[in-house]
């Protein structure tokens, strides 16, 4: 089939590069000039594992290009499937103008192409909504709503081995279509109406939020108790009908979508006024969650300390995960303005962003070079990336450099918690864990 994949951002380019590797002649519909000049000089704007060697590959053999409009895209596509982003207003509600631009645009297409699929997540009953309007009309036996479920870092994995392929459909017409265009993917199908495909969209990732959350709450309790957080998250986890994924102790969730399509629910129920009150509670406990690691700081250095500026707050990575450049929603950007506001001098390590890019993103904060420049002088230290260099280090010589009461605070755990107190650092983690709990080298 020939197809256009309007909006080369995340989940766009990846449904190029699959489909196209799937065997259809696919070009990548891009407006933004600069990410559209990185594509064709065959560079990818953001992190993801195997998307380069692919997007070479591909180009090369002819299977994919890329177009500055749907206009230009070549002759009239078999299908367009739009992927463009609907980020979040100040209140949570998805802004949809990206969306509603690029469905223009295929409405305005002569010929009509044979099947429209609209993979930006969109609040329950949008499609319904542009499907009963006059553009939308005369492309509603040709439309169909399948959202994505890509793990940041995995993309490309969960493209060729989804879980399951959710098409919302007002009719059987497009099926056979929306098969073949999934050609040689293998999953369950779940095969619905556009409103229930766009409330699975969000019920999953608000699922996963509250999983999150409640990994949160056990990091409470186990404070209360004294129990420890690795062995009560690995023997909750291990039960099958819970599982281990997401529910981990960290300082909250982030990434592109919990974040944003949470809120995004709870928006839309307080706006047709439904009641959601566990959506309603995740997004609560998310806030309160952010702050536990300025909690336990200000808990150890003291807020006095903290407001006359005396204090030196050693920060160890900004990335949420390795694996991904996506700031979006990060704890950093919580917890730093909230460590300035409470008179904290700052001072960054994060090895995948230039001295310029942090400064943009954290003018109040002094750039290290690496992690020893960084912990040298500083009282404590806050762990919120697990990079190798981290993992890998030599403890007992970092916390030489720094000065009493040498507070390491480890929102991911991911630190050996014996061989760091033995290093004679105040060692912090979500939730208490015992001296052999944690892997790497001391």
């Amino acid at each position: 089939m020939r197809v256009a994949v309007v909006g080369q951002g995340y989940v766009g380019l990846t449904a190029a590069l699959g489909l196209a590797e799937q065997g259809h002649r696919v070009t990548g519909v891009e407006s933004d000039p600069a990410r559209l000049a990185a594509l064709e000089d065959r560079r990818i704007p953001f992190d993801e594992p195997g998307m380069d060697g692919l997007l070479d590959r591909l180009l090369a053999g002819g299977g994919l290009r890329f177009a500055a409009t749907l206009a230009t895209a070549g002759p009239g596509p078999d299908a367009v499937v739009v992927a463009v982003g609907s980020p979040p207003t100040p209140t949570g509600r998805p802004d949809l103008r990206h969306v509603h631009a690029a469905l223009a645009q295929v409405a305005a297409l002569d010929p009509a192409p044979s099947l429209v699929m609209v993979k930006s997540t969109v609040p329950p009953g949008t499609s319904a909504t542009w499907l009963a309007g006059a553009r939308g009309a005369p492309l509603r036996d040709r439309y169909v709503y399948s959202p994505e479920f890509l793990n940041q870092g995995a993309a490309l994995e969960d493209w060729r081995h989804p879980a399951r392929l959710v098409a919302g459909l007002s009719g059987p017409g497009p099926l056979p279509l929306v098969r073949e265009l999934y050609r040689g993917v293998e999953a369950p199908w779940v095969v619905t109406d556009p409103t229930s495909a766009e409330v699975i969209k969000y019920a999953g990732n608000a699922f996963l939020a509250t999983k999150v959350s409640f990994a949160a709450d056990l990091v409470t309790l186990c404070e209360g108790t004294g129990a420890d957080i690795d062995a009560v998250l690995t023997g909750t986890g291990l039960d099958p009908r819970i599982g281990p994924a997401f529910l981990r102790a960290e300082a909250g969730y982030a990434g592109s979508c919990l974040p944003k399509d949470t809120r995004a629910l709870a928006h839309w129920a307080r706006l047709t006024g439904h009641h959601l009150p566990v959506v309603d509670a995740v997004a609560t406990s998310h806030q309160t969650q952010l702050l536990r690691p300025v909690r336990i700081l200000t808990e150890h250095l003291g807020a006095a300390r903290l407001l006359a500026g005396e204090t030196t707050v050693a920060v160890l990575g900004l990335r949420y995960q390795t694996w991904t450049d996506d700031l979006r929603d990060a704890p950093c950007q919580t917890l730093l303005p909230e460590l300035a506001a409470s008179g904290a001098r700052l001072r960054v390590w994060e090895p995948s962003l230039t001295p310029e890019r942090i400064t943009a993103l954290f003018p109040v904060a002094e750039v290290a070079p690496g992690p020893d420049r960084a912990l040298a002088g500083a009282a404590a230290a806050l762990v919120l990336t697990d990079w190798p260099e981290l993992l890998g280090a030599d403890w007992s010589a970092l916390a030489r450099l720094m000065r009493p009461p040498r507070l390491l605070v480890d929102t991911k755990n991911c630190l050996p918690p014996a061989a760091l107190t033995a290093t004679g650092l105040v060692y912090r983690s979500m939730g208490p864990r015992r001296p052999a709990a944690g892997t790497g080298p001391g």
